[in-house]
C-alpha cells in the first residue's frame, strides 16, 4: 500500500469528492479535546497531508505531536503544510512506518488519532493494530477515530454503498489498499478499555467520529 503517488494531488481529490464531509468529521471533536484533559503527546496515525494536524498543531501549541505515515511522500506535504502556516515543527515528529508491523513505545500517548484510516485494512489487521496502539496510550488516554460507515437503511444505506464500492475501486487502484470493504472498527474498539464519550455523524451518515476516554 502506497499513497506516495498521489500525496500532491490528495486535497484536490478531496474535494472533488466529499472533501468538506472529510474535514467536517475530522474536526467535529476538537473543540471538545480543547476544553477537555490536558494533552501532553499526541499520536497521529495515518495522518496524510495533514488536514487534521494543521488546525490541531494551532490550537494545541504546546502538545508534543508525533506522526505516523507509510508514505513519505505525504509525510512531506503535511510538514510543508504546517511551515507554510508558520507553525514550529520542532516539537512534531514525522515518522515513515508501517502500522502493521510497527511496535511502539508502552504509555506513551495520551492522545490516540486515527483518521480515516482504518478503512485502508482487512478487519484481522484492524484487530492486529489497535492493541499496539491500546498498549501506547496513558491511562487517562482519548482515542479519536473517524471513517466511513454503511447506514442501516434507506437511500443514506444506497448512497454510501454506491460512493464505498467508487472510493474503494478508485483507490485499490492507486494506492494498492489491501481492503475491500469498512471494517468494524468501532466494534473492534468496544472491546479495549476505551469508551465511546461522543458520537456525531456527516455526509447523511456515511462519516462518522467518535471520541473515546480510557476507563
Amino acid at each position: 500500500m502506497s499513497y506516495s503517488s498521489i500525496a500532491r494531488f490528495y486535497k484536490l481529490i478531496e474535494s472533488v469528492t466529499i472533501g468538506g464531509s472529510l474535514l467536517d468529521a475530522r474536526l467535529g471533536h476538537l473543540q471538545r479535546l480543547a476544553e477537555g484533559p490536558a494533552i501532553h503527546h499526541a499520536l497521529l496515525v495515518g495522518e496524510g497531508n495533514g488536514s487534521f494536524l494543521l488546525p490541531f498543531a494551532q490550537q494545541f501549541p504546546n502538545t508534543r505531536i508525533t506522526v505516523l505515515d507509510e508514505s513519505p511522500a505525504m509525510l512531506r506535504v503535511a510538514q510543508n503544510r504546517l511551515e507554510a502556516a508558520g507553525i514550529d515543527t520542532a516539537r512534531i515528529a514525522f515518522w515513515q512506518v508501517d502500522m502493521t508491523t510497527e511496535q511502539l513505545p508502552e504509555d506513551r500517548y495520551d492522545l490516540i488519532v486515527t483518521l480515516f484510516f482504518f478503512d485502508n485494512f482487512d478487519a484481522a489487521t484492524v484487530r492486529r493494530v489497535v492493541p499496539v496502539l491500546e498498549r501506547a496510550s496513558t491511562a487517562s488516554a482519548q482515542w479519536l477515530l473517524s471513517d466511513f460507515q454503511i447506514p442501516a437503511s434507506g437511500w443514506r444505506r444506497l448512497r454510501a454503498r454506491i460512493w464505498l464500492i467508487i472510493l474503494y475501486a478508485f483507490f485499490r487502484c492507486v494506492a494498492k489498499i489491501p481492503a475491500r470493504t469498512v471494517p468494524p472498527v468501532e466494534a473492534i474498539l468496544a472491546a479495549t478499555s476505551f469508551k465511546q464519550v461522543a458520537r456525531e455523524t456527516y455526509s447523511a451518515e456515511m462519516l462518522y467520529s467518535t471520541l473515546y476516554g480510557r476507563a
